[in-house]
């Protein structure tokens, strides 16, 4: 039996720092306790009241959901990340539980209150999104428009194209693997082909797709991720406690460096080294394009329109819940004594199959649109071949490339035998 200090269960308790010791990693939940019951008491009995029963609804319903997000803080278990803090990833944890409570309240209700709900919210919610299609004019030189005639590839320039390169940079970092990045980034163009259909604002033109998203903005952003895993591979970790350090410059900067990893581990996924981890890696794919596709569905059946408050918090959200659950289950997959799923994996998984619930609730007659035979077609012969080359390769290649690298090592254990024996046979002459 391992002991307690090297069970899995146990190893994500532990925060191997220099200062653990010091009083920013001690749990403080007497005086966390005392400092909650002393907003709530202030704020509940020192307040001057209001007689409005919105403005109340709205207090009771913002203070539930901190209490609940302070409580789950103090008292949820450490994940694998501890920088800054592991109260910041407790945090996330617990933002990721109160979305999926939010979530779960969301799906017992009807599609008109729960716009009407948003509008309590925010007024400026419960109109209808405009349907826009970016597919109309797909010339890159418009000669009707002599004074502007680049103007569809300007028009096309906006935030978003700030937005897309830094969300696949991150996205980069958090799946550490670059052909795991550029597949799913070139899956997801395909899959905006394949739903054209259903949302119109996925029709883009072709150099839209593939110039200004798949090479401009997710190439890049997925380049400058990897650059960015280069040198924090490279790193030298070695951590001091802050007073230890001399100097109020060396001070600051060991400040900033708080918000820097605490130590790195290289992903090497191992996509073809067996059956059982390849699908488990396709899986993994499979629920990222989900979450990534849910994002438009949500929006579009909520009518929630996409430079809105909501749509980047749970951006956020996603961002920092997805870096921890592909670090719980690369950790999962790849270390044998790791036998617990990830805790913000669990969540994370519950919130997924919550959100495609909510999407088939509310957005039947959308995603209910027939596809076109040739998307139909493409997908087919799409499952085939990838169906065909994964019993090939499993059942044939990979077999056989073991079979000649355990000859090969048994061949040059035969060699090495014979120096061996060779050169005793020498030894012996020189001795007689």
């Amino acid at each position: 039996m391992l002991p307690e200090s090297e069970r899995p269960d146990q190893q994500e308790q532990s925060i191997p720092t220099d200062d653990s010791n010091s009083w920013f990693w001690k749990p403080h939940t007497l005086t966390g306790l005392v400092i909650f019951l002393g907003v709530i008491a202030y704020f509940a009995l020192f307040e001057t009241s209001s007689e409005d029963t919105a403005l109340n609804t709205k207090r009771g319903l913002l203070f539930v959901s901190v209490s609940f997000l302070y409580i789950a803080m103090i008292h949820t278990r450490n994940g694998p990340f501890i920088r800054p803090h592991p109260i910041f990833w407790r945090l996330v944890l617990a933002l990721s539980m109160l979305y999926e409570l939010i979530l779960i309240f969301t799906l017992f209700q009807h599609k008109d209150d729960v716009r009407r709900l948003l509008v309590y919210i925010d007024p400026e919610l419960g109109t209808p999104l405009e349907e826009m299609d970016y597919s109309n004019n797909c010339l890159i030189y418009d000669p009707d428009h002599p004074e502007d005639p680049y103007h569809n590839v300007w028009d096309k320039m906006d935030w978003f194209v700030i937005f897309h390169l830094t969300g696949w940079w991150a996205k980069a970092i958090v799946f550490r693997d670059y052909w795991m990045s550029f597949v799913l980034s070139i899956t997801f163009e395909i899959l905006e082909y394949s739903l054209e259909h259903q949302l119109p604002n996925f029709g883009e033109c072709w150099w839209d797709h593939w110039v200004l998203d798949a090479v401009i903005c997710n190439g890049l952003g997925i380049w400058l991720g990897i650059k960015t895993l280069d040198i924090l591979e490279s790193k030298t970790y070695d951590w001091r406690d802050l007073w230890s350090i001399p100097g109020n410059r060396g001070k600051f900067q060991r400040v900033l460096s708080q918000f820097t990893p605490q130590s790195w581990t290289k992903f090497d996924w191992g996509y073809t080294d067996d059956v059982k981890r390849w699908f488990s890696v396709i899986g993994i794919c499979s629920i990222i394009m989900l979450f990534e596709l849910n994002t438009f569905y949500i929006k579009a059946v909520l009518w929630i329109p996409p430079p809105h408050i909501v749509n980047y918090s749970r951006a956020a959200i996603m961002l920092f819940m997805g870096a921890v659950s592909m670090r719980e289950q690369y950790e999962y997959m790849s270390n044998p004594l790791c036998k617990r799923f990830g805790q913000q994996s669990w969540v994370a998984v519950s919130i997924l199959v919550t959100e495609c619930m909510l999407v088939y609730k509310f957005g039947y007659e959308t995603i209910s649109k027939p596809f076109p035979p040739h998307v139909v077609a493409f997908w087919v012969a799409f499952v085939v071949v990838f169906l065909g080359w994964s019993f090939w390769n499993f059942t044939y290649k990979l077999p056989r490339r073991r079979r000649t690298a355990s000859g090969r090592e048994v061949s040059e254990s035969i060699e090495e035998m014979d120096q061996i024996r060779a050169a005793r046979k020498i030894k012996n002459r020189k001795v007689q």
